[in-house]
């Protein structure tokens, strides 16, 4: 689901931002003039020109910019990425790309045409973010350089895969660690250690944010109310949702819908929803 989109001159030379954590897997491409991402903490990048950057979810960086010139820009927020990329960028931080003019011309394009089906969602909306979603990780993808993971490698990817795929499949029955193991056939023990190999994360940690990105996608797709929603996505009660939310998040559920997703979307999407005790 695509959660941000902007486009357009910035000029972060003058009007620099602070480096906060992205709540979303971002795609940042600078199409003209110079650009680059700057964290809290180490000396500042060098500027670059034509280049896109992926950056995983909890990334805290901000972007530097040349002075008073613009740098114009094209950015793509998703809930969630292809398991492929996601364990590339895992494995780096961030991921850095070069362009080409043609590619930067496509890729403005592309934030123009998803802006009317993201200002107003509509039934084929989400097919329309998917498709961009795809032919964004394919041009990451294949500009990357390939080399021939281990065997070991190749067997820890996918049965980490595999393990996110059936967790986010039965999420709504949220089950253990040890029923995860038994169905792509690995002990509990091993299952821990590939998924710190591969996402350098518990997979109960990986699970609780599929969780939270299924509510995310609910509150962003439907009118479902809070009681809801916490059930579909395996909690136990609304108020173990609110917290589990707002420790990922920082905010509560019902500030996010209404504020992060923005006036012109939250009220298309949300309607008057009633707001829940728990988040009072």
């Amino acid at each position: 689901m695509l959660r941000y989109l902007g486009a357009g001159p910035r000029r972060f030379g003058l009007y620099p931002l602070k480096p906060s954590p992205r709540l979303n897997w971002e795609f940042f491409a600078v199409v003209k003039g110079l650009c680059a991402p700057l964290s809290s903490s180490g000396p500042p990048p060098p500027l670059l020109r034509q280049t896109l950057w992926v950056s995983p979810p909890w990334s805290p960086h901000t972007w530097a910019g040349h002075g008073e010139h613009r740098a114009d820009v094209a950015v793509f927020h998703f809930g969630s990425v292809p398991a492929v990329l996601e364990t590339i960028v895992r494995e780096r931080g961030q991921v850095a790309i070069a362009l080409t003019p043609d590619e930067c011309r496509r890729l403005s394009r592309l934030a123009r045409e998803l802006q009317p089906d993201f200002q107003q969602p509509n039934h084929c909306s989400n097919l329309v973010f998917q498709a961009a979603l795809i032919e964004l990780t394919l041009l990451v993808l294949r500009k990357l350089p390939q080399g021939r993971p281990s065997p070991l490698k190749d067997h820890a990817e996918r049965t980490v895969e595999n393990a996110t795929s059936w967790f986010a499949e039965h999420l709504r029955a949220n089950p253990t660690i040890d029923e995860v193991a038994r169905e792509v056939h690995v002990s509990p023990s091993t299952l821990r250690r590939f998924f710190r190999k591969v996402l350098r994360e518990r997979p109960a940690r990986a699970f609780g944010r599929l969780q939270i990105e299924q509510g995310m996608r609910l509150m962003t797709e439907t009118r479902l109310k809070l009681d809801t929603i916490a059930q579909e996505c395996g909690f136990t009660s609304t108020s173990d949702f609110c917290r589990a939310f707002k420790a990922v998040t920082k905010v509560t559920p019902t500030h996010w819908r209404r504020t992060i997703l923005g006036p012109p979307r939250a009220a298309s999407v949300a309607g008057a929803l009633p707001r829940s005790d728990h988040e009072r």
